[in-house]
Formats: structure tokens, sequence, C-alpha cells
């Protein structure tokens, strides 16, 4: 694949737009797919594709018979401290002239009727043209990242359609946590979640993901029938880029610049630091124990199943809507693309008591077949399998939450500057969860109430910028899994052990749930953590994140 082409309305499948590929045959013995020399320019030719198969293309790969081949063109390069800014980063056309050649220079790159898709040039050591990427590819690595996704930003759902997406009367940014909520619709995986809160909490990224659409109106009211839609970052400031690209002589043919194919990972910053996620009637059950029965709830809507497909099993085409009497399909796409997503799991809010069951299938669908289609399909007796891709973002193995994981975050804490951190000494107030009960009866304060073994607790004190902030940490069994919390008085005061205390009998009277403990006596300020830190280093920045929300 050489470059994106344009974007124009596909009759057959209203509901999703079809996007242009370049594309050209490969030459038999070649060896850098991404020589010039390497495809015969006399048989390049476009192709279409509905916008929901954007997350699934890029350009340089390869493909033979519909299947994507490992192989693929370009050299992988990371540009670290990238600045990205409106005085960095530039839109032009891909035939923008630029010292007098075009800006992509056929000598090196060839891409047919993709001379007027718009690019982003981006400044690198000194050259305002150093880096260029397609407006398409930023679409598809930041916005486009699933079909639902893709179709929303092409479709102007941001704008036009919020409610589609998610109900915003139930979404919010709390500033002192830097945490989103979230309340999605079915439609949406869990994973979009990160995306979508990103362009609602971050005015740069709610730009960036409109102009799309917008940019396409435009050219549209102007009578134009095939759209480059334009595009934008959707952050501002420093980040470290990995790419996979081709390099280009200036037209000076004294520098190197370099086009950009695929970008693969981005360190920029996202808008928050904690999101939770809800969604439609969602049959999330509270903790066992403390639910109602199911005959009291209503039914929940039914989840898209797996596919179990490969990204090139089956056949992916445009041509045809996708039947909504066949079970629909979902294929993974497993990637690790935003560095800042790397310590933020989704959250799921705790419930009291849920009052959905799972009710699976409303009617009995036939089986998927092997022709895909993401558009969103139609109650036809057509063949076509409405199919969804998602990504699945990848993490690393969080760390054991253990004491001496706790112990070494805070010793990592106290080498940093500007910050103190402390193990607090143990006292009778603060060594043990408290009890509720005589302590004969089983309770949950007991790690194990057959040899009545109390749950430890260790308490870690952080100062900066003269406030105080307490971590509180605590046993838990093999099954369990609780938060770490962080405790701040107002005005940044240190609690005292009996406050803890009283902070501890509470914790234990609702077994271990800080979330059911607010709100806390004192004006007390609560934020809680999940353990999904991969490093030391991690698990400290994140509590750090927190700190300084805390101390605005």
């Amino acid at each position: 694949m050489d470059w994106f082409g344009g974007v124009e309305r596909n009759p057959q499948v209203p509901s999703e737009p079809k996007i242009q590929l370049i594309i050209s045959p490969v030459v038999d013995g070649a060896a850098d797919y991404a020589a010039t020399s390497a495809v015969n320019h006399e048989e390049r030719r476009s192709i279409s594709i509905g916008v929901g198969q954007l997350p699934l293309v890029t350009i340089g790969s390869l493909w033979q018979n519909r299947h994507c081949l490992v192989e693929n063109a370009g050299k992988t390069k990371t540009f670290d401290n990238l600045v990205i800014s409106p005085e960095t980063v530039r839109l032009l056309k891909s035939d923008a002239l630029v010292e007098g050649q075009l800006l992509i220079r056929k000598k090196y790159h060839q891409i047919g009727a993709g001379l007027a898709a718009n690019c982003l040039a981006i400044e690198w050591q000194g050259d305002p043209y150093g880096i260029i990427i397609p407006a398409a590819e930023i679409v598809r690595f930041y916005y486009a990242t699933s079909t639902d996704l893709a179709k929303a930003i092409f479709a102007g759902d941001f704008r036009h359609e919020l409610g589609s997406i998610v109900n915003p009367a139930e979404c919010g940014y709390v500033e002192q946590e830097r945490r989103g909520r979230l309340k999605l619709r079915k439609e949406f995986a869990d994973a979009d979640a990160y995306v979508i809160g990103r362009i609602l909490f971050s005015p740069e990224a709610f730009k960036g993901a409109v102009l799309v659409h917008d940019s396409m109106i435009k050219q549209a009211v102007q009578g134009k029938s095939r759209l480059y839609p334009e595009a934008a970052f959707p952050f501002s400031g420093v980040t470290n880029l990995r790419v996979r690209m081709k390099s280009m002589k200036t037209p000076d043919e004294e520098r190197w610049r370099f086009i950009v194919f695929a970008v693969e990972y981005c360190s920029g910053p996202f808008p928050y630091s904690a999101i939770t996620c809800d969604r439609d009637n969602s049959n999330l059950r509270p903790e066992e124990g403390y639910d109602q029965p199911d005959e009291l709830k209503a039914p929940a809507y039914p989840r898209k199943q797996q596919s179990g497909k490969d990204v090139t099993d089956g056949e992916l085409q445009s041509k045809e809507d996708a039947s909504k009497e066949i079970q629909s399909a979902v294929i993974d796409l497993p990637e690790e693309r935003f560095g800042a997503l790397a310590s933020i799991e989704l959250e799921k809010p705790e419930k009291e008591v849920c009052h959905y069951f799972n009710a699976g299938g409303v009617r009995p669908l036939a089986l998927p077949t092997s022709v895909l289609g993401t558009g969103d399909g139609n109650y036809s007796d057509g063949i076509v399998t409405q199919t969804s891709i998602e990504v699945k973002y990848e993490r690393q193995e969080a760390l054991p939450a253990s004491f001496a994981n706790f112990e070494a975050m805070v010793r990592h804490l106290d080498d940093l500057p500007g910050y103190q951190a402390k193990i607090r000494p143990r006292s009778d107030a603060t060594m043990y969860i408290p009890l509720t009960k005589p302590h004969r009866a089983w309770q949950w304060s007991y790690l194990d109430s057959g040899t009545r073994q109390r749950r430890a607790v260790v308490i870690a004190d952080i100062t900066y910028d003269h406030c105080v902030y307490s971590l509180v940490e605590f046993q838990w069994r093999e099954v369990e899994s609780f938060k770490l919390a962080m405790v701040s008085l107002p005005g940044g005061a240190r609690l005292s052990d009996e406050q803890l205390h009283v902070l501890l009998r509470m914790l234990a009277k609702k077994e271990g749930r800080w979330g059911s403990t607010k709100p806390l006596p004192w004006n007390a300020q609560l934020i809680t953590f999940k353990h999904t830190w991969p490093s030391v280093d991690a698990y400290a920045q994140a509590i750090l994140a927190r700190v300084s929300t805390f101390s605005k």
C-alpha cells in the first residue's frame, strides 16, 4: 500500500463511507520493499474500503490474496523529544510545492491519486518539513482505533451525535483526581473508553477529532465528491514518536527528511491519570453477598461475540452491507501504542447493587459467515457478518501488591527532588485493621479467621510543598483484590495515628472497600489506586501525579 486517498459515500453501505487506498504490485525479487524500484508504477491503482476497516491498514503494509503479510515496507525510527505545537506542525497537501519541488518527491516515493491528500509536516532538527505524516495516518493511529470509533469520527458524532457514543449527563472530569468518568453506549468496547475520554476531556483532542468531519463538510459544500480529511494531534508538548518510515532527501540534497508510513508508538500525554467507565444497563455485579436476586433484575444488553478470527481470516468487503440476522463478530488487534496508558487501567465503578443480569442473546441468530463487513447492517437475508475491529491494549504484568513493593516505592519517592517519603512507625492504633466484632467472631478484619491472624497495615507519609499525604496499604487474602488509598486533610496537615485508626475502622466495616467509606470525617480527601503498575518507577509516578493535583 502506497498512500491514502480521498473519502467518498458508499451507496451500498450507507452507514459507512469509503476511503481510498493507493496500491501497487511488488515486483519479483524485490528485497527492500520501500525502494522506489520495488513496485510496478505502471500498474498502480486505487481501491476503496469502508472506514471501519481503517484500523487494519497502514501505508507500507503488504498484502497477498487478501492476506496481510508479516513483512512490510519501511524502517523503524524513533523521534525522541519531538515537539508538537502550532508552531512546529503545519497542514499541507501531499503535492504542495516546498522549495520548488513536491512535498513528497516522486524520485523517492510515488503516491498516484494520493497527491491531493493532506499531510502534517513537523519541524525536526530545524527543518519545518523534517517529518511528514499523512493526515489519514494521524486519524487512524490517534482517533479511529476501532471500527466503531472510526465510523463515529468520520460521521462527526463527537460534535453532532455525542449521545450515540456516551450518555453526556453521566460523564465528567474530576480535576482534583485527574479522573475521567464515562458512561459508554453499548456499541462501544471498553478499550474505546481510553480514546473517547481523551477526546472529551482534552480541548486539543476534541478539536482534532471533530476536524476530520468538519473539514470534509467544508469540501462537500464546495461540491466536491471526493473529500480529503484534515487532521491534528490530540495533544501538544514533547513526545517520543516511534514510526515506520522512509527517508527522503531535501530538494537541495543536503539533508534527510522522513516520510512516515505508520505511527507505532507515542508517549504524548493524556488529560487524565485515571478513568472510570460504566456502560448502559451494565450487569457488573457488586461483591459476592451484596447483590440482589436475579428475579428482581432486568436483562442487560448482549455483548458482541469474539469471532476468534485472525486479522486476515474471512473476506472483509465493502460492497454489501452486513445482516443483523447473523451473529456479529469481533476481531481483536493487540497493541501497545500509547505510552501514557501504561499505568492506567480502566476502572469500573463499585456498585452497591446490580439491577441487570446477563440474558445472553436476545433471539437465535445465524452463525457468523466468512464474508465480513463493517457497516452498521440491516435486516436483510444477506450473508455478510457484521464485524468490529477493536484494539486490545496490552500492558506489562503488574507488580504484586506487597508490603515489600510498597516500601520500595516509598524509598524511590524519597529519592526524588522536592519529595519526602517515609514509612510511618507502627503503633497500636495503626498496626492492624481494627476488629469490628468480638475477637472470637468471624470477621473481615482477620486475614485468617481460623487462626485469628489480623490484617497488618503499613502507612507512608509523603511530604510535598509543605503538605502531607498518607498512603495506606493492608494485607489481602490470595483471592482478594483491594485498592491502595491516599488520604489527606484540608490544608495538608498530617493525619494523626488516632485519625487513621478511625479511618481503618470505617474501612473494616466496609470490608476493604475504600469507595464505600465516603464521605470521610474532618473533610479528609481520599484517592484510591488500583495495583496496575509494571515497575516501582511507574508505581511512584502514579502517586506523584495525584499528589501534584492534590496540591493545586
